[in-house]
């Protein structure tokens, strides 16, 4: 049941992100030796970002499955599959303000993370077929004071 609710919040996440984003052909890769029988195989595509942001939700013991969730500030350089730039209908380029769940990566702590506090945050987009994957590789708590901006 946990996982079940874990993938659904990702997945509703994911679904978030793609319905803003278009999709386009996964960067092709050729095989080393330069023989790839005909084939080619998509090359994972990357990017990070360094955002900042306040936590909403925490996982807890009582659910331990749920992601982080953050309301982050504007991400003006995020990136499509292709390394362009996104630009909404509107002109809006890269990803606005939103609350997003994040999936959190293997060995990061979020010890001492509450509802409330700012915090500085990478996370990585890796490109699949169809929508990225993403999730946060580091975080950082911000002081209390720090001012977030929340406009744009």
């Amino acid at each position: 049941m946990f996982a079940m609710t874990r993938r659904l919040s990702t997945a509703a996440g994911l679904a978030a992100v793609a319905l803003f984003l278009g999709c386009s052909k996964p960067g092709q890769v050729d095989h080393p030796d330069g023989n790839d029988g005909g084939q080619t195989a998509a090359a994972p595509i990357q990017h990070s970002y360094t955002v900042r942001g306040q936590v909403v939700m925490v996982p807890s013991a009582d659910r331990p499955f749920d992601d982080l969730q953050i309301r982050h500030e504007a991400i003006p350089d995020y990136k499509k599959r292709d390394g362009e730039v996104y630009v909404n209908s509107k002109g809006v380029r890269g990803m606005v303000t939103m609350t997003m769940p994040f999936p959190v990566a293997e060995g990061v702590s979020l010890e001492g993370i509450e509802p409330g506090d700012k915090v500085e945050f990478v996370f990585v987009t890796t490109w699949g077929d169809e929508y990225p994957e993403y999730e946060i590789t580091e975080i950082l708590e911000l002081p209390a004071d720090t001012e977030l901006n929340f406009g744009g």
